[in-house]
């Protein structure tokens, strides 16, 4: 049985930007929030990210392309009712169902029967002609099928992001009564969720996963920044604060302030710098590769972010399948002479931009400053006190120079490190970056016919990124934490969280 103490977490500087629907929650802040309340049938093991089966007993195919998936049995949503087959393809259809206006509909495009079920597949408006994908079927209670429009080998991995989970009886039958307190299947319950009071979960006591929660209750809380937060850290309001502000981190005044309460580990974050292919200038692969060959990687670390982060050598980061490293040859390595080169070839010679956050201010300053000097340009800094503005411009494509562009795995595979930033059509694709070998190379490890033959497509996709670079890798993102004095055994996920089935919480701090 799980023990009573509250465990009190920092979650981002704003309450959730849409409802906690699975299928509609496509940011960290109610991302986190669902990932308690709700378990997939995959899951991400927090030590390495490695891919296991948690509602999913069996996953089975033969050909990449119809996949049987067995549930587990005996497992229940919150409100006692069991967990079925239909309630995945229920959920999955409800997501994938163009008028639903779902975020992460896109999610299900590879599921036979997505054109059907979604209408901005088709250029002149027409309504979609059902509203279930066909590549769909219920088995039995505990069984169902997926066929997909076209064979993908690691379809299976992606099963433990939000989009494919499953939705209870009650979201259907009573909308207002499901969103007024969602009701999941996961390690913890929704209590309540009050303006400025956050959201107060508490475990799960029947929860059938192996990923069991130690503490009883949690305490999702709002801070207008992140100094705030590790200000409320440092006066005992606070537990935990997944991010630890930068500036305490590269001068290590956060482990003094702390008394040593930080943990830390390599995330599956990688930092990158993104240039708009849309404005003249910045559209030239060497003036990409100028700018790359002249950043000091391992000095910049060392320097001004405390010197957690393994500096870049391709576009995806440890920890994750299929990468194979150097991928980005040469142009990760600093180089004054050969930056001088490509600037020459690019014909630039004027300003660059660099556009961030304003929190990226120490960084990214030393960044420019080292890049000006390399390359004897000037370089400018536009900063943004507020991230939804910063991230408006980018969406928006009304930034005016190069752009931080950080990048988290939804799952752990190299496929999820270029498909949404890089394709011509994906979801992130905000430097308008289009090549069809590109493309072309996606689609044929999509259709691989086992993971080694897919992996080795990707790779090569990947390597033409390098001729273009469309992005400059900078560094896998060290995350930083800090807890305090009531938490015991710290871990942190390989996803950045607080591992809440190793933590314990002091009896004799209040």
């Amino acid at each position: 049985m799980p023990g009573e103490p509250l465990i009190r977490l920092y979650n981002y500087d704003h309450p959730p930007v849409r409802p906690l629907v699975p299928g509609d929650t496509a940011e960290h802040c109610g991302g986190r929030i669902v990932g308690l309340l709700f378990t997939g049938l995959v899951g991400y093991r927090s030590e390495d990210a490695a891919a296991y089966h948690a509602m999913a007993s069996s996953i089975v195919t033969a050909d990449s392309t119809v996949f049987t998936i067995t549930l587990k049995p005996g497992w229940t949503f919150h409100d006692g009712t069991p967990v079925l087959a239909r309630h995945f393809v229920q959920a999955w259809n409800h997501t994938a169902y163009g008028p639903n206006e779902q975020a992460n509909a896109a999610a299900f495009e590879k599921i036979l029967g997505y054109a059907e079920v979604h209408p901005e597949v088709h250029p002149d408006g027409r309504p979609p002609s059902t509203d279930r994908l066909a590549g769909l079927r219920v088995l039995d209670d505990h069984r169902f099928e997926v066929t997909l429009a076209e064979p993908f080998s690691i379809f299976p991995t992606l099963l433990g992001s939000p989009a494919f989970l499953p939705l209870p009886d009650v979201f259907f039958a009573d909308r207002a009564r499901y969103l007024r307190r969602p009701v999941g299947n996961g390690r913890y319950r929704l209590v309540r969720a009050e303006a400025g009071a956050g959201h107060l979960l508490t475990a799960f006591e029947d929860y059938r996963g192996v990923d069991r929660p130690g503490p009883g209750s949690l305490l999702l809380l709002h801070y207008p920044d992140r100094d705030s937060a590790y200000q409320a850290l440092l006066a005992g309001e606070l537990d935990y604060l997944d991010a630890l502000p930068q500036d305490a981190v590269a001068d290590r005044r956060g482990v003094r302030e702390l008394a040593g309460r930080v943990v830390g580990r390599p995330g599956l974050m990688l930092q990158a710098l993104a240039f708009p292919s849309y404005l003249p200038g910045y559209d030239d692969p060497d003036l990409r590769k100028a700018v790359s060959l002249a950043i000091d990687r391992p000095e910049i670390i060392a320097r001004a972010l405390g010197g957690g982060q393994r500096p870049a050598d391709g576009w995806s980061v440890e920890g994750v399948g299929g990468r194979l490293p150097g991928q980005a040859g040469r142009y990760c390595t600093f180089d004054p002479v050969a930056a001088r080169e490509h600037l020459d070839r690019s014909g630039f010679d004027g300003t660059l931009e660099f556009h961030s956050p304003a929190s990226a201010r120490g960084w990214l300053g030393a960044l420019s400053e080292g890049v000006g000097r390399v390359l004897g340009l000037d370089c400018s800094l536009v900063l943004y006190d507020r991230v939804r503005d910063y991230y408006d411009a980018v969406e928006n494509r009304t930034v005016t120079g190069i752009f931080r562009a950080d990048w988290a795995a939804d799952y752990p595979a190299l496929e999820n490190f270029l498909r949404p930033l890089f394709h011509s059509d994906g979801p992130f694709n905000d430097t308008g970056y289009a090549r069809p070998e590109f493309d072309a190379l996606l689609a044929a490890a999509d259709a691989a016919p086992d993971e080694a033959v897919a992996t080795a497509r990707y790779r090569a996709a990947e390597r033409l990124l390098a001729q273009d670079m469309p992005h400059v890798p900078l560094w896998q993102e060290w995350a930083t934490a800090g807890y305090s004095a009531r938490l015991g055994n710290v871990r942190m996920t390989s996803q950045g969280d607080l591992d809440l089935h190793a933590v314990t919480v002091r009896s004799d701090c209040p």
